[in-house]
């Protein structure tokens, strides 16, 4: 194939999805890493007497920019079509893409003049946006072992730890497979939602069998023990979960993740004492706003004081309420559904209910107008460009005709696959050497289950929350003005900051206001009534605590385990001692949640307490937006302006000073 026959090595603003097949891969990135090794060696020979900002930072940006455009595409169309040829290719392309990138920072000569560039008397006039830039692409030398006092050892301790991390999530995922029941008694099924039992009943299908199938995973370790009237059936799901990938449970021992965490933690401290950390959370928290292991453990025993008086009060509540129910004694497989029996009691009406009102066509409508209206910004689909998958749909966001970037939605889940709402991006917003923008792209993956044949797909409050959480973070990476890769996309941001757009989203699913606006009628199309509307605040602003005490055992857990190793204790030991600090949330003697915790390996090791952090930031911005009104278009033009189009210029807490104003 002529290389200008291959899609792959074409120009493109959006990759054309459809034109790309698998055969085009192993060539395009052999062309493409030859090509940009010759231009690495062209940089450093031409920037060697004197390194200048465009010919060495933007050089580097298209290439690595180029890169990860072919790995997102790469990505895409691999885990989403079958056939031996795209795993082959995955198998061809993955590794020797990863190790070239790699090379590139760990490239002794490139180094030399980035920091050359950054000591030098011209640097120091720079705006801080080419000043946090250089800062951030040494610092990415450096934890990539350019300065390690013994490379070969940091490239062992890497590769062990990107296998343990792999076979973590293998663990889990084949511990999830291994556990199903089966019903044909749908008398058995009680109180679960009718949409999960549908798709239980097709899961069944899927089997060749009659009746309803329960896989396990994190969806439906949710479902039924918030709304399974079957107390038997909610104990083997708690059990089932809480024990996976363990030695405990109902496949004790056969994925059992707790000698690949243990081992994966000591890597990660040898590696962080390799570069001069005293442990790995002090290497892992060094980008973000706190500024040591210590402070994010103030912050957490600080959030877990603050929520004492809530805690006392929602597990009298929950007591009472159990006794009523008459039950003596509170079982730890009972705690959510209580909580759900209590919400709906005291509101009047159920999260399953009000989910009427929640048709993901019309919701996801209103949330774009709900954004145009804050940020001034058209947001309109394009039907012309084709996407990887048929359902995936793609929206350009323009201002005064001028495009600002792509987001696609890919909104539901895929079958026989464990995955996740989250956001990903294709490509960073920049200004190249001549002048040309380079526009952001990101994809929103609702990861939301499908209704069966034409039913309409109804949201409850939980999905609705995480759509806005997620839009607001491909929000956050296209409304960026910064003109650096390497500041302007939000997978550049630290944790805390690239949590914060998503968690201030949040805010507004739970304010009136925004419910009446969004909540139609799936078929009626009449918005939803004041009294559903406040009973539905009522529901969700009962027995919260649960939800909060868990977000703070996995983060003081996870910033413990990962500061404090060496000191002789077990993963699980750290984990029932600090469940006994929480002291909140119902726990059994062969429990073992470290070993399913997936937060440890997929990017947030250390950083689990980011979500909270965000809170909090997210608080404090979200007073103004109240007060000024939540769709005043000055705030969100204020918001955008002092929060989203720095992009990571500078700290979040800078930003944030800029918003509130004096």
């Amino acid at each position: 194939m002529h290389p200008t026959e291959n899609p792959l090595l074409q120009r493109y603003d959006l990759p054309p999805f459809s034109r790309i097949q698998a055969e085009h891969f192993s060539p395009a990135l052999d062309q493409i890493i030859n090509e940009s090794r010759a231009k690495v060696a062209e940089i450093i020979r031409t920037q060697a007497p004197f390194p200048t900002w465009d010919d060495l930072v933007l050089a580097m940006d298209e290439i690595h920019a180029r890169l990860k455009g072919f790995g997102y595409v790469l990505e895409r169309l691999a885990s989403t079509r079958t056939g031996d040829a795209w795993e082959q290719v995955s198998l061809d392309c993955e590794e020797p893409l990863r190790d070239f990138q790699r090379s590139l920072i760990q490239h002794p000569q490139l180094f030399q003049l980035y920091q050359r560039l950054a000591d030098s008397q011209v640097a120091m006039h720079f705006s801080a946006a080419r000043k946090r830039t250089l800062k951030k692409i040494l610092s990415r030398f450096y934890q990539n072992g350019i300065a390690s006092p013994s490379q070969e050892k940091f490239e062992n301790l890497t590769l062990r730890i990107r296998g343990a991390r792999m076979l973590f999530l293998e663990h889990l995922q084949e511990a999830n497979k291994a556990w199903s029941k089966t019903f044909d008694n749908e008398e058995q099924l009680k109180g679960l939602p009718s949409s999960f039992k549908q798709r239980m009943a097709d899961q069944a299908l899927e089997q060749g069998r009659t009746g309803w199938l329960l896989r396990l995973n994190d969806e439906s370790f949710r479902i039924v023990t918030r709304y399974a009237d079957n107390s038997a059936l909610r104990k083997q799901m708690y059990v089932a979960y809480s024990t996976r990938a363990s030695d405990q449970g109902p496949n004790a021992g056969v994925f059992d993740n707790g000698e690949v965490l243990r081992q994966l933690v000591s890597d990660r401290h040898q590696l962080a004492v390799l570069l001069g950390y005293a442990n790995f959370a002090e290497m892992a928290i060094e980008p973000e706003q706190a500024q040591s292991p210590e402070q994010v453990v103030s912050f957490l025993e600080g959030v877990l004081e603050q929520q004492q008086a809530t805690f006392l009060q929602d597990a009298g509540q929950l007591e009472k309420f159990a006794a009523q129910q008459g039950s003596s004694k509170l079982q730890f497989w009972n705690y959510q559904y209580l909580a759900e029996q209590l919400r709906q009691q005291m509101a009047g009406v159920s999260e399953q209910t009000v989910s009427a009102w929640f048709e993901l066509e019309s919701t996801f409508s209103q949330l774009l107008l709900i954004a145009k209206d804050l940020f001034g910004v058209d947001i309109l689909e394009r039907q012309d460009a084709t996407t990887w998958h048929p359902q995936v749909r793609l929206f350009e966001v323009r201002e005064r005709g001028e495009t600002l970037g792509y987001i696609y939605f890919d909104p539901f889940e895929k079958a026989g696959e464990d995955g996740f709402p989250h956001t990903s991006t294709l490509q960073n917003r920049r200004i190249t050497a001549e002048g040309r923008p380079r526009y952001p792209i990101a994809t929103l993956h609702a990861w939301l289950p499908q209704s069966p044949g034409a039913s309409p797909v109804l949201l409850d409050h939980r999905q609705l929350r995480v759509l806005f959480h997620e839009l607001g973070h491909c929000l956050h990476h296209v409304l960026t003005r910064a003109e650096y890769h390497d500041v302007s996309g939000i997978s550049e941001l630290s944790r805390d900051t690239a949590e914060f757009a998503g968690v201030l989203f949040e805010r507004w699913c739970l304010s009136k206001q925004f419910l009446v606006r969004v909540a139609k009628h799936h078929r009626t199309g009449t918005p939803i009534p004041d009294k559903i509307a406040d009973q539905l605040l009522i529901y969700l602003k009962t027995q919260t605590s649960w939800n909060t005490a868990d977000s703070l055992r996995d983060a003081l857990f996870d910033i413990e385990l990962h500061r404090s190793h060496g000191d002789g204790r077990t993963a699980q030991q750290i984990f029932d001692r600090i469940s006994m600090q929480v002291a909140h949330l119902p726990q059994f003697t062969n429990q073992r949640w470290p070993n399913g915790l997936d937060y440890m390996v997929t990017g947030y090791a250390a950083r689990i307490y980011s979500y909270l952090w965000a809170n909090k930031a997210a608080d404090i911005v979200f007073q103004r937006v109240e007060r000024d009104g939540l769709f005043n278009r000055k705030t969100g033009q204020a918001l955008r302006e002092t929060l989203f189009e720095p992009g990571d210029s500078r700290p979040l807490s800078e930003s944030i000073q800029a918003f509130l104003g004096p």
